[in-house]
């Protein structure tokens, strides 16, 4: 599944499947998943959360406090987190990238308009189209190049 996706983006992955195990969740959510982007240091979305006064752990309490997701059959991550995957697959397409980056994966995570990052990111009154222009910008892209996937 993730023979696309390059090494910090399998460590992300992992991350939030840890986070998840912590939690006691029977599947990896979009919050978990917001929380593996955001651990790792050396990943933009860790210092674009930072200049926005949040932390990952703020992510990782937040989503401990919300109702836990049912488990999903056919393996441990979610719809939600399922069509960050695909929409993540399809950004490094058309950014012109051979593997999926922690930034593909965060443009597509940012998309999902329902689910745990969402409701996390609601929570903090943080716009995700606007960190989804930072993102693009920490890529030295334009801020206009999101995906469109509606």
């Amino acid at each position: 599944m993730f023979e696309d996706f390059a090494d910090k983006t399998v460590l992300a992955v992992k991350k939030a499947e840890e986070l998840a195990q912590q939690l006691g969740d029977e599947s990896v959510a979009t919050g978990h998943l917001i929380y593996g982007l955001t651990v790792d240091r050396s990943v933009c979305l860790h210092h674009i959360f930072q200049d926005l006064n949040v932390d990952p752990d703020m992510f990782s309490g937040y989503v401990k406090s919300l109702p836990r997701e049912p488990s999903v059959p056919n393996g441990p991550f979610n719809r939600h987190v399922h069509t960050v995957f695909e929409r993540a697959k399809d950004a490094a397409r058309q950014l012109g990238s051979k593997k999926v980056e922690p930034e593909h994966l965060a443009l597509a995570l940012l998309s999902v308009k329902a689910g745990s990052c969402y409701e996390t990111l609601k929570e903090f009154s943080i716009d995700p189209e606007y960190v989804q222009g930072l993102v693009l910008q920490a890529m030295g892209l334009d801020p206009e190049l999101v995906p469109d996937w509606f």
